[in-house]
C-alpha cells in the first residue's frame, strides 16, 4: 500500500493519467462489444453518435462471469422515455445473451448536446480519463487535461444520498436474486465514494477498486472492518437481508451528511 502515494496515476505534470486504452480491451471480449454496439445502432440508426466502453474491461483487467461490460452511448439528441426503456431492455436481453461471459451488460445514455456544454466537464472528464471509444467520433480528443480536484471527485460521485434512498427502497422489495445484484453494485458505490471523499487530498489517481479502498482506509482507519465487509460482498453476493440493509442505512446516511466537506479538503 506503500505505492499508493501523492502522485500515483498523476503524470509529470499533475494530471490524471488515464490508466484504460482500447489496446487493454481483452480479446474475449471483443464479439460482445461489436454486438452489443450492432444491437445499439440498430435500435437507434438515425441517433447514435458515439459509443465507449469503461470500467474493468476498458482497463484490460475484468475476470470472466464476474466483471460487468459497461457501455456508455451518446446520442445525438436526448431520448424520451420509451427510447430509454429500449435501452434498459436491450441492456437485459444483451446480459442473459452472454451471461457465459459478464456479470451484467449495462448501457448509461448522454447526449452530445449535453456532453459538449462546458458546463457540463465532469461528463467530459469522465469520457477523457474513464472511457475508451469503440464506435462513432471519439469526444475524448476534444477534452482534457485534468488535475484530481474537489470539484472533479464531487461531480463523479456527489449523487450518494439520491443513489442511498432509491438503493434502499428498491432492496426492501426486491427478490432474492435483485437482491444479491443490487447489493453488489451499492457496495461499489460506496467504495467509489468513500475514495472520491479523498482523492483531491491524496493526489492518487486509481479506478481499481482494491487501491481506491486502501486509499481511503489512510484517512479513515476506523472504517477498514466495513470496507473489507464492502469487497467480499462484491466478491460474494450477501444473503443477510437485515445485515445488508443494516451497514447500507448506516454508511449511506454518513456518506450523505460527510461526502461533500470531506471531498474539499486538502
Amino acid at each position: 500500500m506503500t505505492y499508493l502515494q501523492a502522485g500515483y496515476g498523476l503524470d509529470d505534470n499533475g494530471y490524471i493519467s488515464s490508466d484504460v486504452s482500447i489496446h487493454k480491451i481483452p480479446e474475449v471480449y471483443e464479439p460482445c462489444i461489436q454486438h452489443s454496439v450492432e444491437q445499439i445502432s440498430r435500435l437507434f440508426p438515425n441517433q447514435l453518435h458515439s459509443v465507449y466502453v469503461y470500467g474493468s474491461v476498458a482497463r484490460g483487467d475484468a475476470i470472466a462471469i464476474k466483471s460487468d461490460l459497461d457501455l456508455l452511448a451518446v446520442f445525438k439528441g436526448t431520448l424520451n422515455t420509451s427510447e430509454k426503456v429500449k435501452v434498459k431492455q436491450l441492456s437485459t436481453t444483451l446480459s442473459e445473451t452472454y451471461r457465459y461471459l459478464v456479470r451484467d451488460i449495462g448501457i448509461a445514455v448522454a447526449d452530445f448536446d449535453h456532453v459538449m456544454n462546458p458546463i457540463n466537464y465532469y461528463e467530459q472528464a469522465f469520457l477523457k480519463e474513464l472511457c475508451v471509444c469503440i464506435y462513432g467520433t471519439d469526444l475524448r480528443n476534444c477534452f482534457g487535461p485534468y488535475k484530481l480536484t474537489a470539484e472533479i471527485a464531487i461531480s463523479f460521485n456527489g449523487d450518494i444520498g439520491n443513489v442511498f434512498y432509491r438503493t434502499i427502497d428498491r432492496l426492501q422489495s426486491a427478490s432474492t436474486e435483485e437482491f444479491k445484484k443490487l447489493s453488489q453494485n451499492f457496495a461499489r458505490k460506496l467504495i467509489r465514494t468513500y475514495y472520491s471523499m479523498v482523492m483531491a487530498r491524496s493526489q492518487v489517481w486509481t479506478t481499481k477498486l482494491d487501491e481506491q479502498s486502501d486509499v481511503f482506509i489512510q484517512y479513515f482507519q476506523d472504517k477498514e472492518p466495513i470496507v473489507r465487509m464492502l469487497q467480499k460482498w462484491i466478491e460474494e453476493a450477501p444473503t443477510s437481508r437485515e445485515h445488508v440493509l443494516k451497514l447500507f442505512m448506516s454508511e449511506g446516511t454518513w456518506l450523505a451528511a460527510h461526502f461533500e466537506r470531506e471531498a474539499q479538503m486538502t
